[in-house]
């Protein structure tokens, strides 16, 4: 709770102005994709895009998730920005291409414009409207192990 006060007032301080954060330098903006883009961006890059999956666990494995997304859930926020931090310098160096997801594309967007402004992380992108006009199949119970390909079952606990 401590930690969305926090953003809460942070995001305040720096100011919104028509939905993109004001900085002393201008605005951040996150540019929206639609699924067909993201589609096109995985095809061409293969191995080069990274989707970040941030909803909560429930969402992720009930609802259904991206093949491959990473969570990052809202709920780990005492764990989140020092992992986030790791990742991001990770994908930076290593070209990549990060999309966030949510459920509705709100806290994908504030999230996406977060990382271009702390980390200074150019690519990196919100799907725009979320998860919730996803139109494509999804993975359920599983999630990826950043930095592997082995997946973990949400119950068993045993890599695929």
């Amino acid at each position: 709770m401590k930690v969305i006060i926090f953003l809460i007032s942070f995001i305040s301080f720096l100011g919104i102005k028509n939905g993109e954060l004001a900085t002393a330098g201008g605005e951040v903006k996150c540019e929206e994709i639609a699924q067909n883009k993201l589609l096109q961006m995985m095809e061409k890059e293969k191995g080069k895009v990274v989707v970040v999956d941030y909803r909560t666990p429930e969402d992720y494995y009930n609802k259904g998730h991206i093949s491959d997304a990473i969570l990052f859930s809202p709920k780990d926020k005492d764990f989140l920005q020092q992992r986030l931090d790791y990742l991001a310098l990770q994908w930076k160096r290593n070209s990549k291409t990060a999309v966030i997801v949510d459920n509705d594309g709100r806290e994908a967007n504030i999230f996406c414009r977060n990382m271009k402004m702390s980390m200074k992380y150019e690519h990196i992108y919100s799907l725009k409207d979320g998860m919730r006009l996803w139109t494509l199949p999804l993975e359920k119970g599983k999630m990826p192990v950043p930095g592997t390909k082995e997946k973990i079952k949400e119950k068993g606990g045993k890599g695929k």
